[in-house]
């Protein structure tokens, strides 16, 4: 996975660097025909084996932080996650998922982070549960069946982070959802959303 992004960023980067001394006329033909060959060489003997290393690092860092770590690990990492998830930030862990599954056929570390999910869900739910706003019952009823399915943003940017506290008990119930799941060691076998689908994988 690592190689792949490596490459992809190498040969674009490579491609315009080529295209300002090619000639237009012969530019079409040229120019992809260099950057392949520049870029299989370079891909080869430099970028796969740092990706591989790249790789083999990652994993051994995670693996370590949940093998060691424990349950410490988990609620710090699935405490610490809503914040990524506010920036977009999250989506960076992709390629990590995928790359522990490719290594070691399992992914401890989704089960872990997924319940920064489950807690927005729960936060949202005692704000409904207490609430007696119209509108705000309307919003979480509204964004509920989608924080079911593992998209949480509705919940965080509707309800609970422009109230505050429900951000912040959201974060300590995924805090202690991450220390079970780690604890218990649980993990998935595929990739996919962090909602109730993933107890299917």
């Amino acid at each position: 996975v690592f190689g792949v992004l490596l490459v992809a960023g190498f040969m674009a980067w490579l491609e315009q660097r080529i295209r300002r001394y090619v000639p237009q006329s012969v530019d079409i033909i040229v120019t992809p025909t260099i950057t392949l060959l520049l870029g299989g060489l370079v891909t080869y003997y430099i970028l796969q084996p740092v990706s591989g290393v790249l790789s083999d690092g990652v994993v051994w860092i995670f693996r370590f932080l949940l093998e060691q770590g424990g349950f410490i690990a988990g609620m710090i990492l699935a405490g610490t996650f809503l914040p990524f998830v506010m920036s977009g930030l999250h989506q960076g862990l992709t390629p990590v998922h995928m790359e522990l599954l490719n290594t070691m056929r399992v992914n401890p570390l989704l089960p872990v982070v997924a319940m920064a999910g489950a807690g927005q869900v729960g936060a949202s739910i005692a704000v409904f549960v207490k609430t007696k706003n119209r509108r705000m019952k309307g919003i979480i009823k509204a964004a509920l069946p989608v924080g079911f399915l593992g998209i949480g943003e509705p919940l965080i940017f509707g309800v609970t982070l422009p109230l505050g506290r429900p951000f912040v008990t959201a974060c300590l119930g995924a805090a202690a959802g991450g220390a079970f799941q780690a604890a218990m060691h649980v993990q998935s076998v595929a990739m996919g959303v962090s909602g109730l689908p993933l107890a299917f994988l």
